[in-house]
């Protein structure tokens, strides 16, 4: 058996390999066209290895260097295909311990994404130094089928001496990226903040597709678009007009007042049904805040995707927060991925997944379970905040604010579960929380004299709202009639959001104006029907 590098002479029996693990359905025809196979074998970025033996091509691999920027030194391990009726005598483990020597002193950083439907390429990645740093649900379309990845890395010590320490991420990441560093022996050193602020958004920005020139006067846009870099993809802007036709970049352009502020540039892979974001810039927070969600918007009515992937620097909570409040969850930390000035960042891959969580059948080595249960748990608290910003959305006094207000709000909430006959509060608690019923029903009863019960609460209705405007101790008292889920607003948390965004502050007491003008008017109308009934004969 002997392992080299591939020649011309190879084309044909690893076209056959192919054929021989994935059959005519295999979605990347490309591995099954001998010119796009050739010219992968004289690509000088791609280190492209055989196994032969007895003259007969059984294997391949390849590493592909400089995946990101040229002073990255990011490679991608893949391209591992072993004949069926060849797999024994460690072949795989041996063509990828070639790509390991061949980027020796090219790569810092290498990662590999390794198919769940069998653990084979984990356990060949696993033997070979690699070690799991995340999890990718459902990432691509197989033979009619959505199948998921384990990402695994290697991280070289130069890197992880220049690796940024302790970088501030949204609570949601912490759990994952601390579980990434131990697993590439590097000491967990994240920073969770506790109430990151996602950027706002600016209503005099229009954000639309390029206008021709617009292209090469966005380069002239400094801000964002070297210097703290938040989002990294393999497309930059500045390649200029030929290399985006050529990658197939779409892009939007923010502007205010005719002029261009910011741009987000993406690819569409329609094989996979997948979008990328790989680049923002923008002039101002309130400009990034604005081409996130148009971007979303866009992407979901244009190309209707099932998975939106965005790659986000670990130490940028405030992104990390935006993209959390519009759907993303993050499935990979990888530690020191991608250089910047005169330091290496840890990367955070964050997903929005438009499709059941169905896996199917999966294997995983040990190792990459904890990681896929982590993605789990985070998916399934996103879609719980979810439902639950569902609910808010229905609450008489929230209505007229965003989706994005709406989970602001959310943000700042707490969930409470009471069962039957729990009180929530009673007659002269302080008043310092407004309550939302998410589920169950809540009855609000007059404790001191008759306990008559005065109002029923269910799904969608909101009680306590005057903690928001007088903060006085509670005229009446609030029971569980059933279990219930209860969201908790603290009126002291409502403040500080309204101070950084005062129209969500202005809407809802407005709302709460017209709720209360409302009851008052129902009062009336209740009383002066009362004094007709007693005045008439």
């Amino acid at each position: 058996m002997e392992i080299r590098r591939i020649d011309e002479q190879d084309v044909e029996g690893t076209i056959a390999v192919y054929h021989a693990v994935y059959g005519d359905g295999f979605p990347f025809q490309e591995f099954y066209d001998a010119r796009w196979v050739k010219k992968g074998v004289f690509d000088d970025d791609i280190a492209w290895f055989v196994a032969e033996d007895d003259g007969q091509i059984v294997g391949s691999a390849a590493v592909m260097l400089n995946v990101g920027d040229a002073d990255d030194l990011i490679g991608e391990f893949g391209r591992l295909v072993v004949d069926p009726e060849a797999r024994s005598g460690g072949i795989g483990t041996r063509l990828i311990e070639a790509c390991l020597a061949h980027a020796q002193g090219r790569v810092e950083v290498g990662f590999a994404e390794c198919r769940v439907a069998h653990p084979g390429a984990q356990k060949i990645c696993s033997r070979s130094g690699f070690a799991p740093v995340g999890f990718e649900p459902l990432a691509y379309k197989l033979a009619g089928n959505r199948e998921s990845v384990a990402f695994m890395a290697t991280v070289g010590p130069n890197a992880l001496q220049l690796r940024k320490n302790n970088p501030h991420t949204i609570a949601s990441v912490y759990p994952l990226g601390s579980a990434a560093l131990r697993a590439v022996g590097c000491e967990p050193d994240l920073i969770a903040e506790s109430s990151p602020e996602s950027y706002p958004i600016d209503d005099t920005v229009a954000v639309g597709a390029p206008k021709g020139e617009y292209d090469y006067r966005l380069l002239r846009i400094g801000k964002g678009r070297v210097v703290d870099r938040e989002v990294f993809g393999g497309v930059r802007l500045e390649y200029g007009f030929l290399k985006l036709a050529a990658h197939q970049a779409q892009y939007l352009v923010a502007e205010r007042e005719g002029q261009p502020v910011g741009a987000a540039g993406f690819v569409h892979d329609p094989i996979d049904e997948k979008v990328r974001l790989t680049e923002l810039i923008a002039v101002s927070d309130a400009v990034k805040g604005s081409l996130l969600k148009a971007f979303v918007e866009h992407v979901t009515q244009a190309h209707g995707p099932a998975y939106v992937q965005v790659d986000v620097r670990a130490d940028s909570p405030r992104m990390q927060q935006s993209l959390w409040e519009l759907g993303f969850v993050p499935v990979a930390y990888f530690p020191a991925m991608v250089f910047e000035q005169v330091e290496r960042l840890d990367v955070v891959k964050m997903v929005r997944l438009t499709v059941p969580w169905d896996l199917g059948p999966i294997e995983m080595i040990d190792s990459v379970v904890p990681f896929k249960e982590l993605v789990e748990a985070a998916f399934v608290e996103r879609h719980r905040g979810a439902v639950i910003a569902d609910v808010t959305r229905r609450v008489r006094i929230f209505q007229g604010l965003g989706d994005w207000d709406v989970e602001r709000l959310r943000a700042i909430c707490s969930e409470t579960r009471l069962r039957r006959d729990q009180r929530v509060f009673v007659e002269g608690d302080p008043g310092q929380e407004l309550y939302v019923v998410v589920e169950g029903e809540v009855q609000i009863v007059a404790d001191r004299e008759s306990r008559q019960v005065l109002a029923s609460i269910g799904p969608g209705e909101v009680f306590g709202e005057l903690a928001l405007v007088d903060g006085l101790p509670r005229s009446a008292g609030a029971t569980c009639a059933q279990d219930s889920t209860l969201l908790v607003l603290q009126a002291s948390d409502f403040r500080q959001l309204t101070a950084r965004h005062p129209a969500i502050g202005r809407t809802v007491l407005l709302n709460l104006c017209r709720t209360l003008s409302s009851r008052l008017r129902a009062a009336d109308q209740a009383l002066e029907s009362l004094e007709r009934r007693e005045t008439s004969p």
